[in-house]
C-alpha cells in the first residue's frame, strides 16, 4: 500500500526539523524564529503587522515571539515618530550573526537531504514546493 502524500510530507517536514533543532538550540534560536531573522534581513524595519502577514504567523504569536528576541539582543523594536501604535522592527549585529548560523546550518541539512539529486531534479523540486505552498495560501514564496 502506498503512504499518502500527506503522510509523506508531513514525515519528511517533521525529519527536516528535527534534523536542524538541536542545531537550531546551539545558536540559541527556539521554532518561529529563523523565519522572522530571514525577513527582516530583506525587509531591516519592517512594521510588526507586515512581519506577522509575511510570516503566516498570529501577531499575538509574533509578539510574544519578538518579546524573546529582543531579550536575546537578535532584534529591536523601535515606535516611528507619528505613529504611536506601529512599531518597526530590525535586526541587529547579533540578529544577522545568529541568521547566518541558521542559514549555513539549513544548507548543510538541505544538501544532506538532497543527496543524490542532480540540480536539475533539486529545481523542480523547489518548482513543485512553491507551487503547492502557492495553491494552499495564495501566496508566493519568491
Amino acid at each position: 500500500m502506498d503512504t499518502p502524500f500527506t503522510i509523506v510530507m508531513y514525515r519528511t517536514f517533521h525529519a527536516q526539523r528535527n534534523a536542524i533543532r538541536p542545531g537550531m538550540a546551539d545558536i540559541g534560536l527556539s521554532p518561529g524564529q529563523p523565519k522572522i531573522l530571514h525577513y527582516l534581513l530583506n525587509h531591516d524595519g519592517c512594521m510588526q503587522r507586515e512581519l506577522a502577514d509575511a510570516c503566516d504567523i498570529e501577531p499575538a504569536t509574533v509578539s510574544r515571539l519578538l518579546d524573546k528576541m529582543e531579550e536575546d539582543g537578535l532584534v529591536r523594536r523601535e515606535i516611528p515618530p507619528k505613529r504611536t501604535r506601529a512599531c518597526c522592527v530590525s535586526l541587529t549585529d547579533r540578529g544577522r550573526e545568529a541568521h547566518a548560523l541558521w542559514h549555513r546550518l539549513c544548507l548543510e541539512t538541505e544538501n544532506h537531504a538532497l543527496q543524490g539529486f542532480d540540480d536539475e531534479e533539486r529545481t523542480k523540486f523547489r518548482e513543485y514546493l512553491n507551487r503547492m505552498y502557492g495553491n494552499l495560501t495564495g501566496k508566493s514564496l519568491n
